[in-house]
């Protein structure tokens, strides 16, 4: 049972088995108190809610990793993902240091049969993307990240779907260059996020579908709050 959740933003909640995945939840307002954006659509569920068992942020940006969503989570039951300076972030939340898991580009960690893998990101500090493997699927989920060659490199994984930003805004690629990724490592599935969350910081999602134009790729655009099964996104 492989199954995909968007929940805005860059957040995502993957079913793994038994196991649950959630990427990057932003499930308050707090953006507004730090650049004044405001959400555009409202949490789909409650921080409190967030019944997970690994929360991954992929950077220390506050729609990525916040505080306002992580401390009203379970910290006995949850353990907490991320690179260095996200791992000090979590300490600094008082989540015990047995419940971080520290992961930087270049390395994996396994959860029963699944794997999951960082991978550079041209953003922020020490910034990743990850890549999910279950069920011989490899999906790659950019995060933040500029325009960068090096992002390339993930074509070894033999990706199946790319989920990638296309806001071309605050560090991030626009919906012309994610195209130009996606077509270079050559998914089966392209799927655009990080849009619709702020007025200030979005883009309409079909630009990036026009941009996949005379490729092999199939533009999947994800329901806000929607589950998925992972194989019939790619069938």
């Amino acid at each position: 049972m492989f199954k995909l959740r968007w929940i805005g933003q860059n957040g995502f909640i993957l079913t793994l088995g038994n196991r649950t995945l959630c990427i990057d939840p932003y499930l308050s307002n707090s953006v507004l108190n730090v650049d004044g954006f405001n959400r555009l659509i409202p949490p789909p569920i409650l921080p409190n809610e967030l019944n997970v068992d690994i929360i991954a942020t992929t950077h220390d940006h506050v729609d990525h990793l916040d505080e306002e969503t992580l401390k009203y989570t379970d910290y006995n039951k949850t353990f907490y993902l991320g690179p260095t300076s996200c791992a000090h972030h979590f300490k600094l939340l008082g989540i015990k240091e047995e419940k971080i898991i520290e992961l930087n580009a270049g390395k994996s960690i396994k959860i029963n049969d699944a794997v999951i893998t960082a991978v550079y990101a041209d953003h922020y500090k020490d910034s990743i993307g990850i890549i999910v493997n279950y069920n011989d699927i490899n999906i790659y989920f950019v995060g933040d990240s500029l325009f960068n060659q090096k992002l390339f490199e993930v074509k070894n994984f033999n990706i199946d779907i790319i989920v990638t930003c296309i806001n071309g805004k605050l560090g991030n690629m626009n919906y012309v260059e994610a195209a130009k990724l996606s077509k270079e490592i050559n998914p089966k599935v392209g799927i655009p996020c990080h849009y619709g969350m702020f007025a200030e910081n979005t883009e309409d999602p079909t630009k990036y579908k026009e941009a996949l134009k005379n490729s092999d790729i199939k533009y999947f655009e994800l329901e806000f709050n929607k589950t998925y099964n992972v194989e019939d996104i790619i069938s």
